[in-house]
């Protein structure tokens, strides 16, 4: 395989993931946004609900003083629970995996890089010490990786002024672009200023911003057949 075709594959694969990995942000994001508006209007929320928002709070990290819902927290959550451009999720994987060809991603679906001190950490082979007992997650698929890299954007208060500037754009009514979000991860690696550089440049090369717009399609799939001579 050439160079270029390693790298379509490579896209290939993982932009279902990440289109997937939106869908479900999307399907919290519209049930919360119908049950932000009933409490705004002061509709009772069902026990059902109730307990929904209280999961969701606790996966995307928003505290509740004593499990009470308020106009806070579901502003809080309206924030977080919201879609990472695909042109940012894929360069950002093609970056932190080597194209997917790196140790992590060969052993732990690991295919952002994401620290962990956990039970399943894929110890790097020249650990720094200063930094602790420190290692890369794993993962037993490759949707659970993208998911698990969404979640940490949505989540890390390194990330928030991702979260800012894409609940910017929406108030604007403006796109949500990867070229504009990858400006704020200057935290997400070392590299900082550099990092984003680089995430821009490969997005632009490999023309990524159109994959912003894309999606799954519920039709059925077009079979390629070659003609018989």
């Amino acid at each position: 395989l050439t160079v270029e075709n390693k790298k379509r594959l490579f896209f290939r694969s993982i932009a279902p993931l990440v289109l997937r990995a939106n869908e479900l942000i999307l399907t919290d994001r519209n049930r919360l946004e119908a049950l932000r508006s009933s409490y705004m209007n002061e509709v009772p929320l069902r026990e059902e609900d109730q307990a929904w928002i209280l999961k969701l709070a606790a996966l995307y990290k928003v505290q509740l003083e004593g499990d009470q819902i308020t106009s806070k927290a579901l502003d809080a959550l309206w924030e977080k629970v919201d879609i990472i451009p695909v042109s940012l999720a894929l360069a950002q994987a093609a970056e932190e995996s080597g194209w997917g060809t790196s140790r992590f991603a060969a052993l732990g679906n690991a295919v952002y890089g994401q620290w962990t001190w956990g039970k399943n950490a894929i110890k790097p082979e020249q650990q720094r010490e200063e930094l602790g007992n420190y290692g890369i997650a794993s993962f037993e698929s490759l949707q659970e990786s993208v998911c698990a890299y969404m979640l940490n954007l949505n989540t890390h208060n390194a990330y928030a002024s991702l979260r800012d500037k894409r609940a910017e754009l929406r108030s604007q009514n403006e796109k949500i672009t990867g070229y504009v979000l990858a400006g704020q991860l200057t935290k997400y690696s070392e590299r900082g200023e550099e990092y984003v550089k680089g995430l821009r440049s490969l997005m632009e090369y490999n023309r990524l911003a159109p994959t912003d717009e894309a999606y799954l399609s519920k039709d059925p799939p077009i079979y390629l057949i070659p003609v018989a001579e």
